[in-house]
């Protein structure tokens, strides 16, 4: 590799860095962004700390997505399950849709809490994650394609087949370290939660892009939403900074 591309993929980094949420496409077929950006809720305390990431990442007609809770606090009159990450909301391109649930597993470095204190990474948590295509309850009701652990969406599939009959938002991801104490009667994961599912189509880039910069996660039972920052606020941070560098040039 070149000097000009090692300065360059340096600048991008320390970018990325400073705008924090900012998504970032690792490769072709893949995207990972960070959810910080409040979408309401039932609890209106300020977030406090409050993040998540995923990453997205195709092959063929599957989806693989690691979806980690990396809150490092939460918001006041946030209970353990309401500090648990129980839901993705996503629209998946027109004509394409979710045709199996595959697996949905403990991620990497990751450990079974509560009831699920016998898991580890790689471990199967399909009893309580399920998948949809018909929209989800609540703020996730404009989102067509749901990955959830909580009661109230719609027409749900059970990870690995079977109706849903989920408890609510009990196996759910916690925070690493964990910011509420899990009861042993819950379910929940430290810290993320990996699956694949099979699509009736593959996605372009674009599609990949334009899915995971539109999706939304959940936390608790409608307790609180995060999304992705709008790629505008990014342009206008960019338009800043390069306004501020030339008046610098001017008055220098």
């Amino acid at each position: 590799m070149n000097r000009f591309a090692i300065v360059r993929i340096g600048a991008y980094v320390a970018c990325a860095g400073i705008l924090g949420a900012v998504s970032v496409p690792a490769q072709a077929g893949m995207i990972t962004v960070s959810y910080t950006v409040d979408d309401g809720g039932n609890n209106t305390n300020p977030l406090n700390g409050l993040s998540a990431l995923a990453t997205f990442e195709t092959s063929g007609n599957q989806l693989n997505i690691l979806l980690k809770n990396t809150s490092t606090g939460k918001p006041a009159g946030i209970g353990t399950a309401g500090s648990l990450l129980v839901s993705l909301g996503m629209n998946l391109p027109t004509g394409v849709t979710i045709l199996s649930g595959n697996t949905a597993v403990v991620g990497p470095g990751s450990v079974g809490l509560g009831q699920w204190s016998s898991k580890a990474a790689g471990s199967s948590v399909a009893e309580e994650w399920a998948w949809t295509n018909a929209g989800g309850g609540d703020l996730l009701a404009p989102y067509k394609q749901v990955i959830t652990t909580s009661t109230g969406n719609q027409q749900l599939t059970r990870f690995g087949g079977g109706a849903a009959n989920i408890n609510g938002p009990f196996g759910g991801i916690a925070a690493k370290p964990v910011l509420a104490n899990i009861p042993g009667s819950q379910r929940a994961v430290s810290n993320s939660i990996q699956f694949v599912i099979t699509l009736s189509g593959g996605l372009t880039d674009n599609q990949l892009s334009d899915l995971a910069n539109g999706s939304i996660v959940e936390y608790g039972s409608d307790a609180r939403y995060l999304r992705v920052p709008e790629p505008a606020s990014v342009a206008i941070l960019g338009l800043g900074a390069a306004a501020l560098g030339f008046r610098r040039r001017r008055t220098a």
